[in-house]
């Protein structure tokens, strides 16, 4: 798809401000054909969440492991977060089971939703139309926050299949080694949170785009918490996320369980990022 800057910023000013989040985000007829035209926004879709299902076990099924790590590689030098995204996607769908929104799959909640307990969707049997725009704002924007949403694991996989993706080179494959590095020598107690404050010395970044990249090493499997697995490697139902009893504790399943002890799993690190284990 090719880079269209004007068309970006349609996207990214229809949600942010130097202030933070906008409350209207209503863009001009004009600017959203501009974008849409460009493949930076979308007319909203109606579907159900067995749809989004099935859609996302298909185009799991056009992807390629080694070009998603490759592309996760190439974005850490060039700032490409939306090349960054596709890895937490594919980790998140890689397992994920073909499956329908059910009585007995699912709890109904006060709103007349069913609340999927295998993937975390709300539902209702009915189609209902779903906005895409603010997806590819947080594609752009960090890299994706919503990777566990096969929502999310669909549009951005499917936006993936389009994107005109770059090798990566030897110095990804030095600041991802870096921050493996620094991973491996926390102290045993240390979390997430100073995981992130350390590798901001290493890679050109903010605060949000470093606590996605994290969470997508989680997801992957790389930062692997004690008894627990990325969802490359198994799918982990929405029952059975558990989270510390910490509420101020925000970081995503499963890396919100990861401490300094646990390190980095080398054998995940082979599969996905040979050249990086061959450096640490």
């Amino acid at each position: 798809m090719p880079y269209d800057k004007k068309a970006l910023q349609i996207l990214l000013d229809a949600y942010w401000s130097p202030r933070g989040w906008k409350r209207d985000e209503a863009v001009g007829r004009a600017d959203f054909e501009h974008a849409r035209q460009a493949g930076f926004m979308f007319d909203s879709v109606t579907v159900t969440h067995d749809d989004i299902v099935a859609q996302l076990v298909s185009v799991r099924a056009r992807m390629n492991l080694e070009k998603v790590a490759d592309a996760f590689l190439a974005s850490l030098s060039t700032r490409r977060l939306e090349l960054r995204s596709a890895l937490g996607s594919f980790s998140c769908a890689a397992q994920f089971p073909l499956h329908g929104l059910l009585e007995q799959t699912a709890r109904r909640v006060p709103s007349g939703r069913l609340h999927c307990r295998i993937c975390g969707r709300y539902g209702y049997a009915n189609p209902e139309q779903e906005d895409l725009n603010m997806l590819s704002f947080e594609r752009w924007k960090w890299g994706g926050i919503r990777h566990v949403d096969p929502l999310y694991c669909w549009f951005d996989l499917t936006q993936f299949e389009k994107a005109d993706l770059v090798e990566p080179t030897e110095q990804d494959c030095s600041i991802l080694a870096e921050i493996i590095d620094i991973a491996s020598g926390l102290t045993p107690d240390a979390r997430p949170n100073e995981l992130e404050k350390r590798i901001g010395k290493v890679i050109k970044s903010n605060r949000a785009e470093r606590c996605v990249l994290i969470q997508i090493l989680g997801y992957c499997g790389v930062l692997k918490p004690a008894g627990r697995s990325g969802f490359l490697q198994a799918f982990t139902p929405d029952a059975l996320r558990d989270r510390p009893a910490d509420h101020t504790n925000d970081w995503a399943y499963p890396v919100i369980w990861w401490r300094g002890a646990d390190g980095i799993d080398i054998g995940v690190l082979s599969h996905l990022f040979p050249k990086v284990a061959a450096m640490v």
